[in-house]
């Protein structure tokens, strides 16, 4: 007995349709409501001690590395794609603290950007804004602060703990 090629076809949609789902799904289900994890300070719940620049390879595979300390000045951000697959924004404030946030709107899920005029994220679709250190929405339709994503610094680099 042979199996169509539309067979096939349907199938492998079906998989990848579910596949999305379950990613979407995840994506808006998990809420994180930890205080943003600003570099040289420790987690409340875990202390994580500081690596020195000789950092192992293994130790950096603990993390997703997106970027190298240096890269980033006062006042800057950086965009990247969280291990999760989440439009994400590293932002340096004025006490070179670093912070990771999604780039998500909670009103529509639209991606927020940064504003350097006056340190704040600003969505472009309908206007919520939210605090560039923490993700607090400051104002407008979004239903909520924005996620954060945890870092520490290892080594030379920025690095999502996963």
């Amino acid at each position: 007995m042979s199996i169509g090629r539309r067979k096939i076809l349907r199938g492998a949609v079906a998989v990848g349709f579910v596949g999305l789902f379950a990613g979407v799904a995840k994506i808006f289900s998990s809420q994180n409501t930890n205080t943003p994890t600003a570099i040289g300070e420790p987690e409340p719940e875990t202390s994580m001690a500081s690596t020195t620049p000789e950092t192992s390879a293994a130790e950096v595979m603990a993390g997703n590395v997106i970027s190298k300390t240096g890269e980033l000045g006062v006042g800057e951000t950086f965009e990247f794609t969280s291990a999760a697959g989440i439009p994400a924004i590293l932002f340096k404030s004025s006490s070179e603290k670093i912070y990771a946030l999604s780039r998500v709107c909670t009103h529509e899920g639209c991606s927020v950007n940064f504003s350097s005029n006056d340190q704040t994220l600003i969505c472009p679709c309908h206007g919520a804004q939210y605090e560039a250190t923490s993700g607090a929405r400051l104002g407008g339709p979004g239903r909520g602060d924005l996620q954060k994503i945890n870092i520490e610094v290892q080594g030379d680099n920025i690095v999502e703990l996963i």
